[in-house]
């Protein structure tokens, strides 16, 4: 596009949305095994069909749901990636990459991280910059 327009972007993710058909199995792993606090939810108190985390969003489908699309990971900024890494390894988690220095071309290192998989098979890093 020619026009000069540029968009003032906030410097981080409002959230991601994850449809499952197991909201229950995503609410265990990010808020009781990563942790990430309950911020709000919708529907029933004792049945919702959407919880908001910080960060992400966890959405109970309905009917027919084929997964779609192609994500490749959610990011979350944690600043005791450590902490967090043991959790998930405590709780048998699937991990795709251990915790590491992320080194930018100038060879610095800029930030801190590890891959995990959620139980519907998200790619999920947890990230520090540092």
């Amino acid at each position: 596009m020619a026009d000069s327009f540029e968009p003032k972007v906030v410097p981080n993710i409002q959230h991601v949305a994850l449809r499952t058909n197991n909201l229950e199995r995503l609410i265990a792993f990010y808020h009781g095994t990563i942790g990430l606090p309950i911020t709000r939810t919708r529907g029933p108190e004792d049945n919702p069909d959407a919880v908001w985390l910080p960060g992400v969003q966890l959405v109970k489908a309905s009917g027919d749901f084929e997964p779609s699309g192609t994500l490749d990971h959610l990011a979350i900024g944690i600043d005791n990636v450590d902490e967090v890494c043991a959790r998930l390894e405590a709780a048998g988690t699937k991990v795709d990459r251990t915790p590491f220095e992320v080194v930018g071309n100038d060879g610095k290192a800029f930030a801190y991280a590890s891959f995990w998989y959620d139980p519907d098979g998200n790619r999920v890093e947890i990230f520090k910059h540092i």
